[in-house]
């Protein structure tokens, strides 16, 4: 492990939630209110699909492949170990409620489910089966934002689910938070619209203005993000010559703000992130940078680290204990 000190708050942040990033062979916590960078070295995955899960626990990181590949967890303040017991197969690895749990993938082939187990490998007990309209079919799952799960596979569409419930979204899902979703629907031939979507109730609201121009529909798991606070979607958006860049959605007034952030020309999944306040949204480039777009004024900054970081793939966040938060002064 190596430990940088910058001496100073990184952003002007006072409280004590942490910026998590993952490069092809280290995991490296930034703790901004502190000014201490740490950098551990993890082996390379030995499989070449990009979904790839980085999940943040209160002491440890997991990073894990979908394929039947070792996966890694790093303690704060040790090495990084071969994952072993429940967290060690393959297929998705999510989330889950909390800080300190994720589903995993159980259950036979012909009837696979998700089971609900903490970090430390140990079966919780809450389960979700892979069902759509009562039928089970060949799923993927993801992070719904708030400790559940959506599922899609073959022509079914996407659907919300938690144990012993599942719920269609209607619509391309372009951004997922804890409490707005950004979904694009399409009623009539070639004219779409945005809506925001409550998860917590359901409840579907118009956004004004014209579709998400050029979103990228094939994509999943969606990669964009909407902050905490529910009133910005953060999505990539592929122009007429291809380049990825970074767009703003307001989910109040329907605006869309494009910045210069230059983005993969398939963004991975994890490759943004919100700061808890929804100041900050931190996202890796194209070229692996970190850098720091201010929620509000659309500023962008790079991360005054001060040290050279290996190119950066993904991004997580762990938020701040429960003694220790404190608000943060607003950012310029």
């Amino acid at each position: 492990m190596m430990v940088s000190v910058t001496g100073r708050h990184l952003l002007g942040v006072t409280a004590g939630w942490d910026l998590f990033a993952r490069s092809g062979t280290e995991l490296i916590r930034i703790q901004l209110a502190g000014g201490m960078i740490k950098q551990t070295f993890v082996p390379a995955l030995e499989s070449g699909n990009p979904q790839v899960s980085l999940v943040v626990g209160a002491h440890e990181a997991v990073i894990r492949s979908s394929d039947d590949v070792p996966g890694y967890v790093v303690p704060d303040n040790g090495e990084a170990r071969v994952l072993t017991g429940p967290l060690s197969g393959g297929g998705p690895f999510v989330p889950g409620p909390g800080q300190q749990s994720a589903w995993v993938t159980s259950g036979p082939p012909t009837r696979p489910s998700l089971s609900l187990v903490t970090l430390a490998g140990r079966t919780l007990g809450p389960t979700i089966r892979f069902l759509a309209a009562g039928a089970p079919i060949p799923a993927t799952a993801v992070s719904d934002g708030r400790g559940d799960v959506m599922l899609t596979g073959g022509n079914l569409g996407t659907y919300d689910a938690g144990p012993g419930w599942d719920t269609p979204v209607a619509g391309t899902v372009a951004a997922v938070g804890p409490a707005v979703w950004l979904v694009v629907t399409c009623p009539h031939y070639q004219h779409c619209r945005n809506e925001a979507i409550r998860p917590s109730t359901g409840a579907r609201r118009l956004l004004p203005g014209p579709a998400v121009p050029g979103y990228l529909y094939s994509t999943w798991p969606p990669v964009g993000v909407t902050s905490p606070d529910g009133t910005t979607a953060a999505i990539p958006e592929a122009g007429r010559t291809g380049q990825v860049t970074l767009h703003l959605i307001s989910l109040r007034s329907g605006a869309d703000r494009g910045l210069s952030v230059p983005l993969r020309g398939t963004p991975l999944a994890q490759s943004m992130v919100w700061s808890p306040d929804s100041r900050w949204l931190f996202v890796a480039t194209a070229d692996g940078q970190i850098v720091a777009v201010n929620g509000s004024s659309g500023r962008v900054r790079t991360l005054p680290l001060g040290i050279a970081l290996p190119p950066v793939e993904q991004l997580a966040i762990r938020p701040a204990p429960a003694s220790t938060a404190r608000r943060t002064p607003s950012p310029s």
